[in-house]
């Protein structure tokens, strides 16, 4: 095993490529490259994309790559958002794998070792996600675990939501190069993760390990417009992966899948609004389009109470005062 200071660039051919996408992260990238950093497996690369940042990001990591003898670059473009950002920085790997890690999420020592050892002991997969801890200003709220890997993933996927996650994956360099990695549509940011790994479970076979090796950090969002601006780009998702999956002639039963499925993001639209106690008029939106799609589902039904139940505690706290 190379001491980690003596794999500098150019000296190696890196297994894997660690692909930062960063915006004004200028503040906090050097805790994340520390976690990089920290990796007890030392055949990687980082490749940082400053994707537009107004502040001094890329001073910064350029900064660290020199200080810490780290085999790295910062590209710096134009901003294209996050699908733009892992583009480009795939485009500029020279590993085998790809391992993506958000600006403000972090890694345990082990992780990529970890992770190689399942390549190696799954010789067919392309791809391996683990678990991460979820926190919110330094602490844990919760342990997110993904999967499982099923036959038919993309169908798993579609019908029954995401089950990865962005800085908990590592994949085959080449077949995600060769789908066209990230799709950097505008309709489907946010979600841009969800839309590549349906796409990458038809060339490429899933292994997901329950090891927390992770930290998926929380970032408070705008509420109402960020709830609705997501839940739309889910929408867009699902209608152009519908679209593809019905072309030979969808039976009742896929109908009803599909049905059902988008219910399901109508019902999480409104109980996020529900939570946060925005914007009525929206929630009564998602309300309907929730019981059109699917107005038998149980938990479509529960919903509604909820939100009944709200819209009766609002009135009666108007009528006192």
């Amino acid at each position: 095993m190379l001491a980690r200071d003596a794999v500098v660039d150019g000296d190696f051919e890196p297994v894997v490529s660690v692909v930062i996408p960063a915006f004004n992260a200028a503040a906090f990238i050097e805790k994340t490259l520390d976690s990089v950093r920290a990796q007890t497996y030392v055949f990687y690369e980082v490749i940082v994309v400053d994707d537009g940042s107004s502040d001094n990001t890329k001073d910064v990591v350029d900064a660290y790559f020199g200080r810490r003898g780290m085999a790295g670059r910062c590209i710096r473009q134009q901003n294209k958002k996050i699908a733009g950002a892992r583009n480009a920085g795939m485009r500029a790997a020279r590993g085998r794998y790809i391992a993506l890690l958000d600006h403000d999420d972090l890694w345990r020592p082990e992780k990529l070792a970890v992770v190689m050892r399942a390549f190696e002991a799954e010789p067919g997969a392309d791809l391996v996600c683990h678990a991460e801890d979820v926190t919110k200003d330094g602490r844990k709220v919760r342990t997110q675990y993904y999967g499982p890997a099923v036959p038919k993933m993309y169908e798993r996927l579609l019908f029954q939501g995401n089950a990865l996650s962005p800085s908990a994956a590592v994949f085959n360099a080449k077949k995600a190069l060769a789908i066209g990695g990230f799709d950097e549509n505008p309709d489907f940011n946010t979600v841009e993760d969800y839309e590549f790994w349906m796409r990458f479970s038809r060339v490429g076979r899933f292994h997901f390990i329950d090891d927390v090796l992770g930290e998926y950090v929380m970032v408070e969002r705008a509420a109402s417009r960020q709830i609705i601006y997501h839940h739309t780009n889910v929408e867009n998702v699902l209608r152009r992966h519908f679209a593809a999956y019905s072309s030979g002639g969808a039976v009742f039963l896929d109908r009803l899948r599909m049905r059902r499925r988008m219910s399901t993001v109508h019902r999480s639209a409104l109980l996020s609004l529900l939570q946060r106690n925005e914007s009525p008029v929206q929630q009564r939106k998602y309300l309907m389009k929730m019981l059109r799609e699917c107005p038998a589902e149980p938990k479509n039904i529960v919903a509604g109470l909820i939100w009944m139940l709200q819209v009766l505690k609002m009135r009666f706290i108007l009528s006192i005062v």
